[in-house]
């Protein structure tokens, strides 16, 4: 989902003189692992993958909470966390709007099977709908996101400025202070 953000990301950066010069290090990074290693697991075991990217959604919370220092953590803790609500509501699956769907250049077959691991079809008994897949973005790699995405795309974002020490700080934008050169 990420990948032409990060790259756009990076584009943006170098643009910006922004250079990669070390890779920052993180707290707890086994929650990381987990997070992939059970999502990764969901895609084989169908029955019961909704189990699997729940617990994987709780493994990268705690990522995300154990380093919460850094503003462009914090933001993406706060997509993963809508977009864990809106699953965890609805039976470990993320909600679609079919029609938004429709409009992508892949089958929906799987959707409406129910054979998607990670999607279920947004109806009238969907929990907290405002919260699922329901934005159509065309561009780059069609796709149809959350507002958690947004959170989680913006938050990478800011991720790649600040590894290519061009960081960018919403609070500091918002109180007029210069960030780059304080950090």
């Amino acid at each position: 989902m990420l990948l032409d953000v990060i790259l756009i990301s990076f584009a943006i950066a170098y643009l910006r003189g922004g250079r990669l010069r070390s890779i920052p290090t993180f707290n707890y990074i086994v929650f990381l692992v987990i997070s992939i290693v059970l999502q990764f697991m969901a895609i084989f075991f169908n029955g019961i993958a909704g189990v699997f990217i729940s617990l994987a959604y709780i493994a990268m919370i705690c990522f995300f909470y154990a380093n919460r220092e850094h503003e462009d953590i914090r933001i993406f803790m706060i997509g993963w966390f809508l977009n864990a609500l809106v699953i965890w509501l609805n039976k470990g699956r993320m909600p679609i709007d079919l029609e938004q769907a429709k409009k992508l250049p892949f089958s929906v077959e799987p959707l409406i099977n129910g054979s998607d691991f990670k999607h279920s079809i947004l109806n009238d008994n969907t929990l907290l709908p405002f919260l699922g897949d329901i934005i159509h973005m065309p561009f780059i790699i069609p796709r149809i996101i959350s507002i958690g995405d947004l959170f989680i795309m913006l938050g990478a974002f800011l991720l790649v400025q600040r590894i290519t020490n061009k960081p960018i700080s919403l609070i500091r934008l918002r109180e007029g202070k210069n960030y780059v050169a304080k950090h």
